[in-house]
C-alpha cells in the first residue's frame, strides 16, 4: 500500500493564533510620535501582510500589540513585518530622511488564548474519560507529558528576543476511525520526540484516542505551527504503517488540523492590561 505524504498546500486550518508583542525604543529613548500609534493606525501597517491587529497601546517609548496570524506565519517573521512597518511610520512622521534606529531590536512575545497552560493541559488529562473509554479495563487511550530540558529551552531560544511560543493541536484520523490505540499513540510520541530537534519543536503534552489526538507543543518562533503539523502527520503515518494497512487506509489523518496558541497570559486579561496602559 503507497502511504501519501501530506502536502502543506492541502491542509485546512481552524485556527485561534494570537500573539502578544511588546517593544521598547532604541535605548529606551523618547520618541514622542509613538504615543499616537493607535490599534486603527496598526491595523492599516499590518494589513498588506494578512496580520490582523486585536489590540494596541503605546508610549513615547513602549509599544504592545496583540495580533491574529494564520498558521503558515511564523512570529520571528511577523515581528519583521510590524517593527520594519512601525519605523517606517515613525520616520514618516519625525520626517527623517536617513535610516535611524528608532525600535529596539530586541522584543517580548508569546501566545496568547482564551485558556491558560494549566487548563489545557488538564484538558488533555481528560480526554479518555470525557470520550467514554475511562470505563474501561485497558482504555484504548495514550496519555504523556513531558518535562522541558535545559536542552530544549536553549534549541527554542532566539536571539535578541524573549519568545513563548506554545500551541495545542487537534488531528482527526482519517474518516474518524479508530485507528489509535495505546500502542500506535506510543509509537507516534516516541517518533515525534526523536523529530523535536530536527523540526525545532518540543512536545509538551500528548493525548491520544482511537478517532483524535489533542497535544500540546513549543516551537522555535522562526518556525510556522502549520509546518510542524505537517511534519507531524507525515511522521505519525511512518511510525504505524503496519496499523494503516490492517484498517485499509492509505492516509492517517483527515487533510485538517485546529491549531491554536495559548500561554500563561490569557487574551482578556492583556486586553484589561493595554487598556489600564493607554491611561498611564
Amino acid at each position: 500500500m503507497l502511504i501519501q505524504p501530506f502536502q502543506p498546500h492541502e491542509l485546512h486550518f481552524a485556527y485561534c493564533y494570537r500573539v502578544y508583542f511588546r517593544w521598547q525604543t532604541a535605548k529606551n529613548l523618547p520618541c514622542a510620535p509613538l504615543a499616537l500609534l493607535d490599534a486603527r493606525q496598526m491595523y492599516g501597517l499590518s494589513s498588506p501582510y494578512q496580520i490582523r491587529v486585536l489590540e494596541c497601546s503605546s508610549s513615547v517609548t513602549e509599544l504592545l500589540t496583540i495580533v491574529s496570524l494564520k498558521p503558515q506565519e511564523t512570529i520571528s517573521g511577523c515581528a519583521s513585518k510590524l517593527k520594519g512597518q512601525v519605523s517606517k511610520w515613525l520616520r514618516n512622521r519625525l520626517q527623517l530622511r536617513e535610516p535611524t534606529k528608532l525600535l529596539s531590536r530586541s522584543y517580548f512575545a508569546c501566545t496568547i488564548g482564551k485558556s491558560k497552560t494549566r487548563v489545557i493541559e488538564r484538558y488533555l488529562d481528560r480526554q479518555g474519560e470525557h470520550h467514554g473509554y475511562g470505563r474501561r479495563l485497558l482504555p484504548p487511550v495514550f496519555v504523556e507529558q513531558y518535562a522541558l530540558t535545559a536542552g530544549d529551552e536553549e534549541r527554542l531560544a532566539v536571539k535578541h528576543a524573549c519568545v513563548i511560543a506554545r500551541f495545542h493541536i487537534v488531528l482527526s484520523t482519517c474518516k474518524r476511525l479508530g485507528i489509535l490505540g495505546s500502542q500506535e499513540g506510543q509509537r507516534i510520541a516516541a517518533a515525534w520526540q526523536k523529530a523535536q530537534t530536527e523540526l525545532h519543536a518540543s512536545i509538551i503534552k500528548v493525548s491520544f484516542v482511537p478517532d483524535h489526538v489533542h497535544f500540546a507543543l513549543r516551537i522555535h518562533p522562526t518556525v510556522s505551527p502549520a509546518d510542524v503539523v505537517v511534519s507531524l502527520m507525515n511522521i505519525a503515518q511512518d511510525a504505524i504503517q503496519d496499523s494503516l494497512v490492517r484498517s485499509g487506509v492509505n492516509r492517517l489523518w483527515e487533510p485538517s488540523a485546529y491549531v491554536g496558541g495559548y500561554g500563561d497570559l490569557a487574551s482578556a486579561q492583556l486586553r484589561k492590561y493595554l487598556k489600564k496602559f493607554e491611561l498611564i
